[in-house]
């Protein structure tokens, strides 16, 4: 667990609402006072006053003191509960990775590896929770939903012990006690808020592609311990961003899940991926990507062969390129049919040496990939 992380959070920590959230989640209790509250603790041993504003005369120095008061009475320093106090609105999920280098660093080819699969496990969380259907591999074009809840989301500053990456999910307050009568875990989950979906999502998914790997690994079963447990949120696009946490020289990595205060979770240990479940599950999402195919896939590249039986009509050409917005930037190449028109400025694009884009259904035919419906078929207008 993080131990130190000095006065990075100091600023939001310093809230007023923050630290009542956090003081209030610890059982201690409010008496309002001129210019601020005056918490006391449980047990009533400690006492520490929150000014109201923080335009208060001395406000930084009485939550110095509070500081100070909280890391005695509860045996922690005081930069780990200034942590908790600046993200007790968010939820807070950590990733430990063990690369082989030196404390606190990791190499820079490791590092952007796992900052970019950080980015595609979040988002492989959001598009399940915002999707009714699962999918063996999410569709290129995401929800509305997910984008928009990507543009909240936060990462947080790296910390020792390995090589830690934090990611910030800002989740709204409870207002007031909601009575859910009901008593389904769908339905309960739906009354949650889009932000607090993802994250359970997340641990969810999580969980169950590495228990999928698990049973690969030990029961020698195949690619069935995958698609079973789609309905969870295992997908190409979640084990891969997994498999990205992990390197073939460093140790296991571990991923904690923080919960907002503001609306708490029963806590869960953190879950551990291996460097062995790593394998398994970039094997699994290539396995998958070949299974399934690719809705809504942009395809940009050049065009390096073109074939039609006459001078005129359609024709078929094929794509040198990578599919664009996908983490895995492996040249493919790419086959597809064109109308007469599309394959005219194929031909075109092959003799100037342009790149091409084209969206469509991508999917692999024993040894070769091919783009269905291929629409939009343009020269790609480079900067330049």
């Amino acid at each position: 667990m993080i131990t130190d992380v000095g006065n990075f959070h100091f600023g939001q920590a310093s809230d007023p609402q923050r630290i009542s959230l956090y003081l209030s989640s610890r059982g201690w209790n409010a008496h309002e006072e001129p210019g601020g509250t005056l918490w006391t603790s449980h047990d009533a041993s400690y006492e520490a006053f929150v000014p109201r504003h923080r335009s208060m005369r001395g406000y930084a120095s009485h939550i110095r003191t509070l500081l100070a008061t909280l890391s005695t009475a509860e045996g922690r320093s005081e930069s780990l509960i200034s942590l908790e106090i600046a993200v007790s609105d968010a939820d807070v999920q950590y990733v430990h990775t063990d690369p082989n280098a030196e404390p606190g660093t990791t190499p820079i080819d490791d590092g952007v590896k796992a900052f970019e699969s950080l980015r595609q496990w979040v988002l492989s969380g959001a598009v399940s929770a915002s999707s009714e259907k699962a999918r063996l591999v999410q569709p290129a074009r995401k929800p509305a939903a997910a984008l928009d809840f990507m543009r909240t989301v936060r990462l947080g500053p790296t910390f020792e012990g390995s090589y830690i990456l934090t990611v910030y999910i800002p989740v709204p307050p409870q207002i007031g006690q909601t009575e859910i009568e009901v008593d389904h875990p769908q339905v309960k989950l739906l009354s949650q808020p889009f932000q607090r979906r993802v994250s359970l999502k997340l641990r969810e998914a999580t969980s169950a592609a590495l228990s999928a790997a698990d049973d690969v690994l030990h029961r020698r079963v195949g690619m069935d311990a995958f698609t079973s447990r789609a309905d969870k949120g295992v997908n190409a696009n979640l084990c891969e961003a997994l498999s990205g946490f992990s390197t073939p020289d460093g140790g296991d990595s571990l991923i904690d899940f923080s919960w907002a205060l503001s609306r708490p979770v029963e806590p869960a240990p953190p879950v551990r991926l291996s460097r062995d479940q790593g394998d398994v599950l970039r094997e699994a999402a290539q396995n998958l990507r070949s299974a399934a195919p690719e809705e809504d896939v942009t395809v940009i590249g050049a065009i390096v062969r073109l074939h039609r039986e006459g001078a005129f009509g359609a024709g078929e050409v094929s794509i040198a390129g990578i599919v664009e917005g996908g983490m895995n930037d492996r040249l493919r190449r790419i086959w597809l049919d064109l109308t007469e028109a599309d394959y005219s400025v194929a031909t075109r694009a092959h003799e100037s040496g342009a790149t091409v884009a084209v969206t469509g259904r991508l999917v692999k035919r024993g040894n070769r990939y091919v783009l269905q419906n291929p629409s939009g078929f343009a020269v790609r207008n480079e900067s330049p």
